[in-house]
């Protein structure tokens, strides 16, 4: 009963906070660059083959390429899946470190217990940032309906689309798009939650809130820039895709993406998080 008002209490915190609001505006606006950019690559290409239905370009305009998952092109693409990290910890993620400070910690702790509270904020951390991950996407998929045809993408256009042959769910993406759409939606949802949660592991540790928040960002950047000494060979083409920052995108950047590289990174996350969390469960709260 603690445990369910506690989660009521925390939920209710994290998505009535200008933070949350604040980074689903930012989200949003990211992804408009991407709207304007392929509205006006639309356009154009309408021009081009205007008035002639059998022209074998035709078939490349489609909703699920012009979308901001669905190309990786333009710049509101480019910034929004580099600095989504930093998006989904705004909301929620220096929580823990704020109400640590301030003493409010030993207070609630003192009325749920320990184990009720820490509960309640994962959960609500997973939930902030994690739906403010997906819905600036959301967002830009129903907009970007506005303007292109939400046409089945044929294979025989493949480098257009940028799923190939072995990219993750590829007989999906080209015989039901939709549902690759909210697969890959259901993906983002989950690493949103488990990099804010992140934030909150490091908020265990570090006192500062800046630091808390942008934290995560730098650490998937450096694990971004450490897979140069993996991929060694250009050679060698079966190579995994294992940044989240490129395997998060509905497209494929450079290598293929898979389960196993997904799974193991969300068991990572999650084994890394929720141990802090225990860790700190079973110390003083100072």
């Amino acid at each position: 009963m603690i445990l369910k008002e506690m989660l009521k209490l925390e939920f209710r915190k994290a998505l009535r906070n200008k933070s949350f609001y604040i980074s689903l505006i930012i989200g949003c606006i990211i992804t408009m660059f991407s709207l304007v950019y392929n509205i006006e690559i639309y356009q154009n290409e309408i021009m081009m083959i205007q008035g002639d239905r059998l022209n074998p370009m035709y078939g490349v305009l489609s909703l699920f390429n012009r979308w901001i998952g669905g190309e990786p092109f333009s710049f509101g693409s480019s910034a929004y899946f580099f600095v989504f990290p930093l998006l989904v910890a705004i909301p929620y993620g220096w929580s823990y470190c704020e109400e640590k400070q301030s003493g409010y910690t030993r207070l609630v702790t003192v009325y749920s217990g320990k184990k009720a509270y820490f509960l309640a904020k994962y959960a609500a951390v997973f939930l902030s940032g994690a739906l403010a991950m997906v819905l600036p996407l959301v967002f830009n998929f129903l907009v970007s309906a506005l303007f292109f045809p939400a046409v089945t993408p044929s294979p025989l256009y493949c480098t257009s689309n940028g799923v190939f042959y072995g990219s993750l769910m590829s007989m999906l993406y080209y015989s039901a798009p939709f549902l690759y759409v909210f697969f890959y939606l259901c993906i983002d949802f989950v690493f949103g939650g488990l990099i804010a949660c992140l934030s909150y592991s490091v908020s265990c540790i570090v006192k500062y809130k800046v630091i808390v928040v942008i934290l995560p960002l730098f650490l998937l950047l450096a694990f971004h820039y450490l897979r140069q000494f993996i991929y060694t060979s250009p050679e060698v083409h079966h190579y995994k895709e294992i940044s989240p920052l490129f395997f998060l995108r509905p497209v494929q950047i450079v290598y293929h993406t898979s389960w196993t590289v997904i799974l193991i990174g969300a068991a990572i996350l999650f084994f890394i998080t929720f141990l802090s969390i225990i860790w700190e469960y079973r110390h003083e709260i100072y």
